[in-house]
């Protein structure tokens, strides 16, 4: 299931999607885990793509992963869920000659009580100011869903199974 939600590397800018202030997230349930993927332009998270030269830009760059690296400050669930992130990777942009790179980040959360995962609410956009919009899947037990997030919508409401009869 989770593999199911997960974009493949490179895929938003072979597709021609690279577009600064854009970005995918990708979220998937599966039992008590959940899992989620973020990839986009460099500038969304630093304010800039190619290679960091003044020490200004190594430390945006640093703060900028290790900032991902805090998943559990960067998304927010119901506390009756009881969800903690159990792992995060953040991969840092591979500069090329092409002027873009890309940064993703996965993050794995195990919630005690997943019955109670109705939402996450992501700061992703208090966090990383040049990020505008996160095209967003969700694959959850209830189906599948996408939707569009932005500064002033930062709520995923997870499709929920109707009630049994």
């Amino acid at each position: 299931l989770a593999a199911s939600a997960t974009v493949q590397a490179g895929e938003t800018r072979s597709a021609g999607r690279h577009e600064h202030g854009l970005g995918t997230l990708e979220l998937a349930i599966d039992g008590n885990d959940m899992f989620i993927d973020l990839d986009g332009p460099a500038g969304n998270f630093t304010g800039f793509e190619h290679r960091p030269s003044p020490p200004r830009q190594s430390a945006a760059l640093t703060a900028a992963l290790d900032t991902l690296r805090a998943g559990d400050d960067l998304f927010r669930t119901p506390l009756a869920a009881a969800c903690r992130m159990i792992s995060a990777a953040v991969s840092p942009p591979a500069y090329d000659d092409s002027g873009h790179a890309d940064i993703e980040a996965s993050w794995e959360f195990r919630c005690d009580n997943p019955a109670a995962l109705l939402w996450v609410d992501t700061q992703l956009f208090a966090a990383f100011r040049n990020t505008k919009k996160l095209a967003t899947r969700i694959v959850a037990p209830a189906g599948q869903m996408t939707v569009e997030l932005n500064g002033d919508t930062t709520r995923i409401d997870f499709p929920r199974l109707a009630p049994s009869r």
